[in-house]
């Protein structure tokens, strides 16, 4: 069932994952001794360049950074084989999903593809546009159904753009068979696809659109280099899309966005393919431990995930039981994300970010250790 998108209603768990200083003071607990598994960030990382280059580039604090962002540019080009004049830097994922607003007209709708990344709707709302959700169901494990979602779509007269993740957020799921459909259907209507890869890294970039699809003016890539590479404090991203549509947000990002230090930095990393393919293997072999360990708890349904994190659901539809369990983590120092404020989710799903084995499987004990008392 299609919905216009509403603001999410206040809960007892942090709107973000990530910040298990303002979680520890909420709950009384001294920060230092959390794991945090709510947020999706590489825990293989920062590659080890990015020491010794922290040390090597003191300059670039008192430096102005390169306002058109020049060599990251150009690393990103070498690296992806995308052309230079399709990639957009900028300060983090987040900085290009609140430029994309700008390319719509007034009165045209935008229709996200739930559960996704809620900065999209926010962006969207901000700037005056309204937006419907469609949702993906845990019942279908998150899979589209082209039959029902086109004439969901359909209904929408005045649609100017679609959102989706790919592997999306909280569900860690794949579309490559559908994205072709997808797109056809966008060129069709003139609509801009937006398909968010911030996580494509972590699968592999075989599976990203850009590979998948034609080079088409209607396509939008989003994607991060600060999960991937674990530099968060420096926020780095950038945007893949049609040259046209890229000279048509250029205008309204800040300048010098994107700071000396993050660039140099994602020049280096970018080229550390030992990192990288460390960093899968590493992940396929998580993956495969967690859900084995954690699918024979009854009590909770473990989603399969393609990328560092995987979702599961507490079985019973009593909400205290989802609270007191992540309660009881806490207690444990074991921080993951609730899910309640995704669309089309609520507050019995969560999300765990991959970690090393030892704290992994202190995840997983502890959470068996809550059904069995």
């Amino acid at each position: 069932m299609i919905k216009k998108s509403k603001p999410s209603s206040l809960n007892l768990y942090p709107e973000h994952g990530g910040d298990p200083k303002a979680t520890a003071k909420a709950a009384g607990i001294d920060s230092e001794r959390i794991i945090d598994f709510s947020a999706s960030i590489n825990p293989l990382g920062p590659p080890g360049c990015v020491a010794q280059l922290l040390l090597e580039t003191p300059h670039l604090i008192n430096e102005y950074p390169d306002p058109h962002c020049s060599l990251i540019l150009k690393r990103i080009s070498e690296t992806t084989g995308i052309p230079q004049d399709w990639i957009k830097v900028s300060n983090g994922s987040t900085e290009l999903i609140y430029l994309l607003p700008q390319l719509l007209l007034k009165g045209q709708e935008v229709a996200i593809i739930n559960p996704c990344f809620s900065e999209y709707e926010k962006s969207f709302t901000a700037f005056g546009f309204v937006s419907h959700s469609i949702t993906l169901t845990a019942t279908n494990d998150f899979q589209t159904n082209v039959s029902q979602l086109f004439p969901e779509l359909d209904i929408i007269k005045q649609l100017g753009a679609v959102v989706i993740g790919h592997p999306a957020s909280p569900t860690g799921k794949l579309y490559s068979e559908f994205l072709p459909q997808l797109q056809d259907y966008c060129e069709k209507r003139n609509v801009i696809l937006i398909v968010d890869e911030a996580f494509i890294d972590f699968s592999s970039t075989d599976n990203s659109a850009w590979n998948l699809l034609e080079r088409n003016s209607n396509l939008i890539l989003v994607r991060s280099l600060t999960k991937f590479y674990s530099i968060p404090g420096l926020r780095l991203g950038y945007g893949v899309l049609h040259p046209d549509k890229l000279l048509q947000i250029a205008s309204f990002q800040y300048p010098w966005s994107v700071n000396g230090l993050a660039q140099a930095v994602g020049v280096e990393v970018l080229l550390d393919k030992t990192f990288q393919e460390k960093t899968r293997h590493w992940i396929a072999s998580e993956n495969e431990f967690m859900f084995k360990a954690l699918s024979p708890v009854s009590e909770i349904e473990v989603f399969s995930s393609d990328v560092n994190f995987f979702l599961f659901r507490v079985r019973d539809d009593n909400a205290s039981v989802s609270h007191d369990l992540y309660q009881h983590l806490l207690s444990h120092f074991l921080l993951i994300r609730n899910c309640g404020n995704f669309r089309g989710l609520d507050d019995s799903f969560f999300r765990v970010s991959l970690r090393e084995r030892s704290e992994n499987q202190k995840l997983v004990d502890a959470i068996s250790e809550f059904f069995l008392s």
